[in-house]
């Protein structure tokens, strides 16, 4: 009966009926059935389809489905604890959960394990063996560009390969992308024109999560720092006029979300393609500074002063394309762990480690 639960539950989705589709969803958790369990706690995660937003809940659905072998719940869980969930990244444990997921069959691990092993085919235990995650953490060696403020460059951050992958699990999830007005939340704004698809706790992948350990590396800040990535896409025309980066401590809702979750001291922006595209440079007007990095090149700027205050010359812009389209994975820094990282709950919900 529950796998008819679980079909119901996709018509209700596809039909926009999602409170009937959480409700089909319900009825196939209370029977332990391990695909309802994974795509519901997935809905909880973030708080979609329906669905409240309980990590916790759905974290343990997620792991609950897991340990039945669901492959999807398998995938979901080795992004988990690769993003540290439990206090720390668990690569080792990220890495196993993955291989149960491409051995089940589930393309979105398969693809992982291919573009992380650098090997084709589907000998998933040989690719499991093959993938060290130390390798990601290292840095190239940098590019200096300014050394007040810190800005530099790195080539070769993110393959070929890694480049397209971001931008093709970016493409359906791409919304206008927003500014963080005075109000003290995210609004349009007709001084940023472009999109974005941000990947959160429930979109992230192990590809994601490796290359942002290397994106921490080259700024030489813990990974638990980063903020959710974000993959922004330009469109001719298209073009985010100057702003920084950082929080103002003068501006209280500012001062507010610097207070609940630290201040963005380091972004990285790594430049996706570069194949047909004619301008589109990331330019700091008041350093005179104006550059676009080759496909799977990255850029780091810091945007405080070594005493940890807001640097006004870090204001940069991105301007518009005249040519083709600009893709860029975006990543902020702060000056400390991400809130909830390491919460007693989700630690829990995580089988205890």
């Amino acid at each position: 009966m529950s796998d008819a639960q679980y079909q119901s539950a996709l018509n209700f989705y596809g039909q926009g009926r999602h409170a009937e589709g959480i409700q089909a969803l319900a009825a196939g958790v209370q029977g332990g059935h391990a695909p309802c369990m994974a795509l519901l706690g997935h809905q909880l995660l973030a708080g979609r389809g329906g669905a409240p937003m309980d990590p916790p809940g759905g974290m343990r659905l997620i792991m609950g489905a897991a340990e039945r072998g669901d492959a999807y719940a398998c995938t979901v869980a080795a992004s988990l604890m690769a993003a540290g969930v439990p206090g720390k990244p668990d690569w080792n444990r990220a890495l196993d959960y993955l291989k149960r997921g491409a051995e089940g069959g589930f393309p979105l691990a398969q693809g992982q394990m291919r573009l992380l092993s650098g090997q084709t085919g589907e000998d998933w235990r040989a690719m499991r063996r093959a993938i060290d995650i130390k390798t990601w953490r290292a840095a190239p060696k940098p590019t200096s560009l300014s050394k007040a403020p810190r800005i530099q460059t790195f080539e070769g951050v993110a393959s070929p390969q890694v480049c397209d992958w971001l931008i093709g699990r970016a493409q359906g999830m791409l919304r206008p992308a927003m500014v963080y007005n005075t109000a003290g939340g995210n609004a349009l704004s007709t001084t940023r024109r472009n999109s974005a698809a941000e990947l959160s706790l429930a979109d992230v992948d192990l590809v994601v999560l490796a290359l942002r350990e290397r994106l921490a590396a080259c700024a030489g800040l813990a990974v638990m720092n980063c903020d959710a990535p974000q993959v922004l896409h330009y469109k001719v025309g298209e073009a985010f006029t100057p702003h920084v980066d950082f929080f103002d401590p003068a501006n209280p809702s500012q001062a507010m979300a610097m207070g609940a979750g630290g201040q963005r001291i380091a972004t990285v922006l790594v430049y996706l393609n570069d194949e047909g595209l004619d301008g589109g440079e990331t330019d700091f007007p008041t350093l005179r500074i104006r550059n676009r990095c080759k496909r799977g090149d990255a850029l780091v700027f810091f945007n405080v002063d070594p005493a940890g205050q807001p640097d006004r010359r870090t204001l940069h812009a991105g301007l518009p394309p005249t040519e083709g389209e600009k893709w860029l994975l975006s990543q902020w820094i702060r000056d400390r762990p991400a809130p909830g990282a390491g919460d007693p709950s989700l630690i829990a919900a995580l089988g205890g480690r």
